[in-house]
């Protein structure tokens, strides 16, 4: 997993190095609601994404954007502990983006997400580490679309969905996490 990451990094920076077209790059805050599909009565966690995006523009209407983020998942549990399992990766997404008219363009690509750490908070302050209990690597397949100023704020949202299991213990849970987002090109 770690050599896939590694390529998918140099490919990234082979593409803004080669573009002939130029390249932006800026800092991205937002917001994420996720949970963990294929496990009844979970509820959603929300959290935060911060990080940073850098874009190589292919064509007029075809942007590749790759982004480092840290990125806040996990699920809330229905009981009453209000039991909180914390996800907190280190997110690689990749993207194409195309444009449809001006600024607003679909993107689709994938993710690539190592988890940093794994614990669980319950409302008797209690914090537990699991990090034994989460695989460390984790993809997920993004669909999205956003909408690029001229000015350079850049408003974005995406559907990200697992394609890897993402527990140790059962081979049917999978990640699934909405991200809201903004950022600023320079």
């Amino acid at each position: 997993m770690k050599k896939i990451l590694l390529m998918c990094a140099t490919a990234l920076m082979v593409t803004v190095a080669a573009s002939a077209q130029g390249w932006a790059w800026g800092p991205k805050v937002g917001a994420t609601f996720a949970t963990i599909n294929g496990v009844p009565d979970l509820k959603l966690r929300e959290g935060i994404s911060a990080g940073l995006f850098f874009e190589s523009v292919a064509t007029n209407w075809f942007v590749i954007e790759g982004d480092l983020l840290f990125s806040m998942q996990g699920f809330k549990v229905d009981d009453e502990l209000d039991t909180k399992v914390r996800l907190n990766y280190i997110s690689m997404p990749i993207v194409g983006k195309y444009y449809v008219i001006d600024g607003l363009n679909l993107q689709m690509g994938a993710s690539f997400d190592y988890l940093i750490h794994s614990g669980i908070k319950t409302n008797a302050k209690t914090d537990i580490s699991i990090d034994g209990d989460f695989n460390k690597f984790n993809i997920q397949l993004i669909a999205g679309m956003a909408y690029d100023f001229d000015f350079g704020m850049v408003l974005e949202g995406r559907y990200c969905y697992g394609l890897t299991p993402i527990s140790t213990q059962t081979k049917d849970a999978y990640s699934g996490m909405l991200q809201i987002s903004a950022g600023w090109r320079f």
